[in-house]
């Protein structure tokens, strides 16, 4: 059995020395670009016990699941607090459809 190549010493970092790599974003400076507005009292009903939910399961295009999680790391939400919101949106719009018509 061979012995493994010995490791170059700038490989192995010490917790805490690590960089991000070039180009990146962190949450804060994503947060300080994109500010998460105050909740509204329909997200903050959104907002429940993670033991309270149940699993909702379906496929998305690649390019929407992209897209869908960008938005969400952007404006500081969690992604099933996006969804809450957006559904919570779209029953609003379809009301004021039906009132409207």
């Amino acid at each position: 059995m061979r012995k493994p190549a010995p490791l170059a010493a700038g490989v192995l970092l010490k917790k805490g020395q690590a960089v991000p790599m070039a180009g990146s974003h962190s949450r804060d400076e994503a947060a300080a670009v994109h500010p998460h507005p105050t909740p509204t009292a329909d997200e903050a009903r959104a907002k429940t016990r993670t033991a309270d939910l149940e699993p909702l399961g379906f496929k998305v295009s690649p390019e929407f699941n992209h897209d869908f999680r960008r938005f969400a790391f952007e404006n500081g939400y969690k992604l099933n607090e996006l969804l809450f919101a957006a559904f919570d949106a779209f029953k609003k719009s379809r009301i004021r459809e039906s009132v409207n018509s």
